[in-house]
């Protein structure tokens, strides 16, 4: 999961180690302090590679 906000250049994601849940908390609180609209999209899963 990814967000971003669309007025500055905030962003947050799972990808830097974070869960689901932290990183929804971090745009809410985006949000309330700055009144910035933040947008989403999921990232695709990782690849498991089997050698």
């Amino acid at each position: 999961m990814h967000k971003y906000c669309l007025e500055c250049e905030w962003q947050c994601s799972t990808s830097d180690g974070r869960t689901e849940a932290e990183v929804s908390k971090q745009a809410i609180e985006h949000f309330v302090k700055t009144g910035h609209t933040v947008d989403s999209l999921r990232l695709p899963p990782p690849t498991v590679r089997l050698n």
